[in-house]
C-alpha cells in the first residue's frame, strides 16, 4: 500500500492478495469515521456484501464504500487506486454518496469517470513529487471531479441513521467557529443525554475532542494561508477561540512548535508511530 495526504484528502494504490474483509457496526462505532472511500479496480475482482444488496466488482470498475455503512468484501488478488474523501467535502459540491454504498460504477466505459480514475492514478504516481501548493491543488480538483462523476449517479438519498458518534461529529465540525459550542449544547441539539454524549467519546473526553478538531483546522488554515499576526487573531476567531494568548498555548502543546512556524511543517511530522500514519491521517482530514 502506498498513500499521500494532499491536506483535505488520501489517495493512494493497493497491491493485496485474495483476502476478505468486513466493516462491522462496531467497527463503524468505535471508529466514528465519516468518510467516502472510492477504490478504482485495475486488476482483479471481489464479492461486495452491503445491508441492500450484494454485486460483484470487475477490474473496470470503481466500487463505492460509505465507512461509516457497514461492509463486506471478499476479493480475490486485486491492484486499485484508492481516493479517501471526508463526506461533508462531497456534500458542499452538492453530492450526496450514501445510496451509492457498495455499488459498482464503470470507470472504463463512462468517458468522465475514465478521465477521473486516469487522473487520480497520475497524482498517485508523482505524489511524492508534489510540494505543498501542488497537493493542495492536486486534493481539490480530485474531490470536484469525483463528486461531478458521483452527483451523476446518485439519487439523493442518505442513510437514514447514522452512527451517533458520526452524528456529533458532524455537528462539531460545523460548529467548530461557535465560542459556545459545548457538550451541554451538543446533546440539546441532537436530542442525547449527557451520559450517552460523554460515552461515544471516552477515556479523552468530547471537550479534548472539540479542542483536537479546532487545532487540527487551524493547521489546515495555517498552511493554506500562512502565519502572520493578522492571520493568527483570525484563524483563532474562526476556529472558535476567544482568546489569542490560549489559541497560542493550546497550539504548541498540541503540535510541539509554535504558529509561525506552521507553514514549514509538515501535518505528520508529529506523529511517531509508523504503524499509526494512515490512521491519524484520515482523523486529521
Amino acid at each position: 500500500m502506498r498513500s499521500y495526504h494532499l491536506g483535505e484528502m488520501i489517495v493512494g494504490d493497493v497491491v493485496a492478495p485474495a483476502h476478505i474483509l468486513e466493516r462491522s457496526e462496531e467497527t463503524i462505532r468505535r471508529q466514528g469515521i465519516d468518510h467516502i472511500l472510492l477504490q478504482f479496480y485495475q486488476r482483479g475482482q471481489s464479492l461486495v456484501e452491503t445491508d441492500r444488496s450484494t454485486r460483484p466488482v470487475t477490474e473496470v470498475q470503481c466500487i463505492v464504500f460509505d465507512l461509516a455503512q457497514p461492509v463486506r468484501i471478499v476479493a480475490d488478488a486485486v491492484d486499485a487506486t484508492n481516493v479517501l474523501i471526508p463526506r461533508v467535502l462531497l456534500e458542499k459540491q452538492g453530492c450526496r454518496p450514501d445510496a451509492l454504498h457498495g455499488r459498482p460504477l464503470d470507470h472504463d466505459g463512462d468517458p468522465f469517470g475514465r478521465l477521473v480514475h486516469n487522473f487520480v492514478a497520475n497524482v498517485v504516481a508523482c505524489g511524492d513529487l508534489l510540494d505543498r501548493r501542488e497537493a493542495l491543488s492536486a486534493s481539490s480538483a480530485i474531490i470536484q471531479r469525483c463528486a461531478t462523476w458521483l452527483r451523476g449517479q446518485d439519487d439523493g438519498s442518505a442513510s437514514p441513521n447514522p452512527d451517533v458518534r458520526i452524528r456529533v461529529r458532524r455537528f462539531i465540525e460545523a460548529e467548530l467557529g461557535n465560542p459556545k459550542l459545548t457538550p451541554a449544547l451538543i446533546a440539546e441539539r441532537l436530542g442525547l443525554s449527557r451520559s450517552t454524549l460523554y460515552r461515544q467519546f471516552a477515556p479523552n473526553g468530547i471537550i479534548s475532542y472539540i479542542r483536537d478538531r479546532r487545532l487540527m483546522y487551524a493547521m489546515r488554515l495555517l498552511i493554506k494561508e500562512g502565519a502572520g499576526p493578522a492571520r493568527i487573531f483570525r484563524i483563532a476567531d474562526t476556529v472558535g477561540f476567544s482568546d489569542e494568548r490560549t489559541f497560542r498555548r493550546a497550539f504548541k502543546r498540541r503540535f510541539g512548535f509554535i504558529l509561525s512556524d506552521a507553514p514549514r511543517r509538515i501535518v505528520t511530522a508529529w506523529m511517531s508511530d509508523s504503524v499509526s500514519v494512515r490512521r491519524r491521517w484520515i482523523e486529521s482530514l
